[in-house]
């Protein structure tokens, strides 16, 4: 790709390609933060790593 054909290619943004590490393993909630932080539905402590 030219740098000519880049610059008119659109930024498209959206979200993170991996939020696998804010979902709960208990329940499935998708945590508002990034871990370390506790599940809202059910109480469980997501911690940095427990998913990967």
């Amino acid at each position: 790709m030219t740098p000519e054909e880049r610059e008119q290619v659109p930024d498209e943004g959206g979200d993170p390609a991996c939020w696998l590490a804010r979902v709960c393993p208990e329940c499935g909630l998708v945590a508002d933060v990034d871990p370390p932080t506790v599940c809202q539905r059910c109480g469980t402590r997501l911690e940095t790593g427990d998913q990967g």
